[in-house]
């Protein structure tokens, strides 16, 4: 060992054994020498350590009931003990079942075969030990020769590199000093070239505008050919209300109206003359909430209801059949249209609509019809049918998913994004199959739509948005419409001003062969008459005293009123229940229920609302 000075040679020595010392002094072959005897001497001894048992044991048995003796235990090891321990099991009180094994040893007894095990197990500990200090006195010393090495290599590498650097600080300075001279000269060629092609854009750019312009004084000259000059004043007026920067390709206005209408984006659109334009066109903006999905929002008084119908009317007269969703609806306002009220019957209705697109499309991928072909059919078969969600935020979160009939009660939980899946669903797969919705809500949010985050993206290329602003009466400070709005068509970001029609009532009947004015009461069945003038002649007695006896349901007509009862159904369409209800397996037709129904009504149980329609009366 290399020691820094004579003093921590004297320290490290005192603090090392004779034997330490030996070693130490030792050349490399005789170190090995004395390795390997330690290794002899620990091998020797532990293999003398290893066979024979260093005490006597007793080998005994356990003898069972049926007279057989058990020796060993479940892993086949006998059972055995020293004599002190057997001895002090007799004295506690051994069981008369326990044995000697009569076939080991002397009665069981078997004499020790290594009573110095215990020594050559030591002596196998120091010829060990003693070896693996060696060795390590040896692995001390080679890392630090291996240390004095390194720091040889080290110190060689860095005069080297000094010597290298000391070269390049020589050259450094005239290699810097033709570096700054050459950037100097791109430089000025850099500014050179920057100043031309500046001046060459500023050339084009004012010739491209000269030539635009005079394109379009002579496109404009074209179309006003033969006007006078009044009329090409009113002319450019309609041009500017009627700009439409949102359409693309060959899409013109009719072709926003027309939801089969397709941007094709070859052709250029002919310009419409100033004699086509009617003074309504400020309202044809509702035409385009026929065929998209709509979201009409607007704070209170702002006008979305009254707005609504009008749209809804539109849609009516357009031959779609209307379902209207509005838990606080009443079907005195809502005349010719299927109105359904109950939260349970909107859930299965929900459920029913999403089934229904699947259908659909599962249908017209089957049937090898091309898309216009398959929605012609659609509108030909009167299968054209919207869904109007009235005040859409105010009961989304009474909604909860249907359990179908197959589940068990206590296995069934519903899924709480079930409002966010059909509300996407009706939003991006409703256009090509014709069930078109139309959503009314107090906000554009789809926190607020839909309790659902990260679909802003999706709701501004889906659906078309109506904005209803409202004013505030500076003396009773209460919110009216103001009639104006505004329109942003699906995957446009551009809001356009738009105005509202002026209504001087709410619309509440939607029948086109039987037309109610808002004033005029609802209709009384004859059964409400006969009911009337049977209390009136009968004020002494009791209302149940003058009702005929119940009808008896027949058994499927009890098993269906059974079933509409134990799903809490308030009202019940024929075509939302009738792939749910079976009887022992069995399903039945329209007809077939529709019988059962009428027994239903017959019986007091319920009322026709509707074609296929029954809602049953509360008990």
């Amino acid at each position: 060992m290399n020691y820094l000075s004579e003093k921590h040679k004297q320290l490290s020595e005192s603090q090392q054994s004779g034997l330490m010392l030996w070693f130490g002094r030792l050349p490399m072959d005789k170190k090995a020498v004395a390795i390997g005897l330690s290794l002899t001497v620990g091998i020797g001894s532990a293999a003398m350590a290893w066979k024979g048992e260093s005490s006597d044991r007793i080998y005994f048995c356990v003898r069972t009931p049926q007279k057989k003796l058990v020796c060993q235990d479940q892993n086949n090891r006998p059972f055995r003990m020293t004599p002190f321990y057997w001895q002090q099991w007799q004295l506690e009180g051994m069981p008369r079942q326990v044995v000697r094994d009569p076939a080991m040893g002397v009665n069981g007894l078997v004499k020790a075969t290594n009573p110095y095990k215990p020594f050559w197990a030591f002596g196998g500990f120091l010829g060990f030990a003693l070896a693996g200090w060696m060795l390590r006195h040896c692995q001390d010393e080679e890392k630090q020769r291996a240390v004095f090495e390194d720091i040889a290599l080290h110190r060689d590498a860095a005069k080297a590199e000094m010597a290298a650097r000391s070269e390049l600080l020589d050259s450094y300075r005239d290699v810097a000093i033709k570096e700054v001279e050459l950037q100097a000269d791109l430089d000025l060629i850099a500014n050179d070239r920057t100043v031309d092609i500046q001046k060459a854009e500023i050339y084009a750019h004012t010739e491209i505008e000269v030539t635009q312009m005079e394109a379009s004084d002579a496109i404009f000259e074209a179309q006003t050919a033969g006007m006078t000059e009044q009329q090409k004043a009113d002319y450019i007026k309609q041009l500017r209300l009627m700009k439409t920067p949102y359409l693309q390709g060959s899409q013109t206005l009719q072709g926003t109206i027309d939801p089969n209408d397709k941007v094709t984006g070859g052709e250029q659109p002919a310009m419409p003359s100033a004699a086509s334009y009617a003074p309504t066109d400020k309202y044809r903006w509702i035409n385009n909430t026929i065929g998209y999905p709509t979201l009409i929002f607007g704070g209170m008084g702002a006008g979305k209801s009254w707005t609504t119908r009008e749209i809804i009317w539109k849609k009516v007269q357009a031959g779609w059949n209307i379902v209207a969703l509005d838990p606080h609806g009443t079907q005195v306002e809502w005349r010719g249209v299927r109105l359904i009220t109950g939260y349970k019957e909107i859930a299965l209705f929900m459920q029913w609509y999403m089934d229904e697109m699947r259908q659909r499309y599962e249908d017209y991928r089957k049937s090898g019809l091309t898309e216009e072909q398959w929605t012609e059919n659609l509108r030909a078969s009167g299968k054209m049918l919207s869904v109007i969600c009235e005040e859409f935020t105010t009961w989304t979160d009474n909604i909860v998913e249907p359990m179908p009939d197959d589940c068990e009660d206590e296995k069934w939980k519903p899924d709480p994004d079930f409002i966010g899946k059909w509300f996407r669903c009706a939003m991006t797969e409703s256009r090509k199959q014709l069930m078109i919705p139309l959503f009314v809500a107090h906000d554009r949010t789809m926190e607020i739509l839909a309790k659902a985050k990260g679909l802003s993206k999706l709701r501004d290329a889906a659906l078309l948005e109506v904005e209803l602003i409202a004013t505030i009466d500076p003396i009773t400070t209460e919110a009216k419409a103001s009639g104006q709005g505004r329109i942003k068509l699906p995957g446009h970001g551009q809001w356009i001003d738009i105005e509202l029609p002026k209504l001087d009532q709410k619309r509440i009947d939607f029948r086109l062969d039987k037309p109610f004015p808002s004033d005029e009461p609802p209709t009384i069945d004859k059964a409400t008459l006969e009911r009337i003038y049977e209390l009136e002649f009968n004020l002494g007695n009791k209302a149940n005293d003058t009702q005929d006896e119940p009808k008896k349901l027949s058994p499927q007509a009890q098993k269906l009123y059974e079933y509409l009862t134990r799903t809490e159904r308030i009202e019940a369409d024929v075509r939302e229940f009738k792939g749910n209800f079976k009887v022992a397996g069995e399903r039945f037709t329209v007809e077939q229920i529709k019988g059962w129904m009428y027994e239903i009504v017959g019986a007091g149980l319920a009322d026709w609302i509707g074609e296929g329609v029954i809602r049953l009366n509360q008990i």
